[in-house]
Order: structure tokens, then sequence, then C-alpha cells
């Protein structure tokens, strides 16, 4: 009997590097307003801590480079509104749905992504007790992956659906596309039983 671990294959979009960006930004908020609430209570001395928020150094210094430091606050803007815009872009991007490139012999075989889906959607709706399925492709071209989505009749053998998903489904797939792993996420949702009017 196959072991049911947990899956490792994500159920949506990776956002790990939306998540490093922000918490690198609220990482460097947090230092910042800490070393200015420290320079204010007059941890450094009292002397930082009474210097008006402008140094007059600093101020002196803009006023006489004042192209310089135009110039410099452009290209920074400018620097700043590309990274922004990419980011957008980047998160906005539709997900890729990988096909598959197959070597058989000395010839090469592409399966794309919409005719796997489909083959093993078709496959799944097959599995007792399932009503519905949807599959997308994930993953990249060499590392591949699927996400299902099973809805379940009311009282259905989950394992006995896990069994048949695994032997029948999951290894026509993975036979298909001569591989031995194929990481597959799958999302259960049961079926509401049609209401019944009272009369």
């Amino acid at each position: 009997m196959t072991e049911i671990k947990p899956s490792t294959t994500p159920t949506g979009r990776g956002l790990a590097f939306e998540r490093g960006v922000v918490l690198a930004v609220a990482v460097l908020a947090v230092v910042v307003g800490a070393l200015v609430l420290l320079v204010g209570t007059g941890w450094f001395g009292l002397f930082r801590a009474q210097r008006p928020l402008a140094d007059p150094i600093l101020v002196e210094w803009l006023s006489g480079h004042a192209r310089l430091a135009l110039a410099v606050a452009a290209v920074l803007g400018v620097v700043l509104f590309v990274l922004g815009l990419w980011w957008v872009v980047r998160a906005l991007r539709p997900e890729s749905r990988p096909d598959v490139r197959l070597e058989r012999g000395s010839g090469e075989l592409t399966v794309t992504a919409a005719a796997l889906t489909e083959a093993v959607r078709a496959d799944a709706e097959q599995v007792t007790g399932v009503n519905r399925a949807r599959v997308r492709m994930a993953g990249d071209e060499r590392r591949p992956s699927l996400r299902l989505t099973l809805s379940l009749q009311e009282g259905t053998n989950v394992r006995q659906v896990w069994e048949e998903l695994d032997g029948k489904v999951l290894s026509r797939a993975r036979e298909a596309l001569g591989t031995e792993t194929l990481p597959t996420a799958i999302r259960l949702e049961l079926d509401r039983a049609p209401r019944q009017r009272v009369r």
C-alpha cells in the first residue's frame, strides 16, 4: 500500500521573492526608525539629539552642488520607477504552464500542457467517487508538476480515491512522461448534496 505523504508541490504561485523583498524593506524601516528614535531621545548624546533634522552641513553642501544633487535624485527616481514597474509586471504575469519534452530514441516529442492536463482530468473523473476534476500544470520544463482539485461525492472513501488516483491516473501520467516522479498537489473538495424542499 502506498504511504500518503504531504505534498511539497505548491498549490499556488510561489511568493518567496515578493515576501523576501517586503521583509527586507520592513526590517530596514524598523532599523532606521529605531536609530532615529535612539538619536532623538539622546542615547548618542544631547548634541546630536538637539540638532535639526536637516543637517545644516548637508543643506549647505546640497545648495552648493544643486545640479549634481538634482541629477543624482533624478537617476535614483528613474531606477526606483523601473524597479517598481518590473516588480508589478512580474507579479501580474500569468503563471507558466510548461510543455514537456520527451526524448525517445533519436527523436524528440513535445507534450503540451493542455494535452497532458486534459488526459489527467479525463482519467481522474473516472475514479470512483469523483464528480469533477480540475488539473493544472506547474513548475517548469525540467521539473513539471501537477495540481489536481477533485470534487468528491458525499460519503466517498478518500483512501480509495487516493489509491485509484495513484495507481491508475498518476501512474499513467508518469509512464507517459517517462519519469518515475511527478510531484502532485491534490486538493479535495466535497460536493454538497442537493437540497430537498420540504412541502
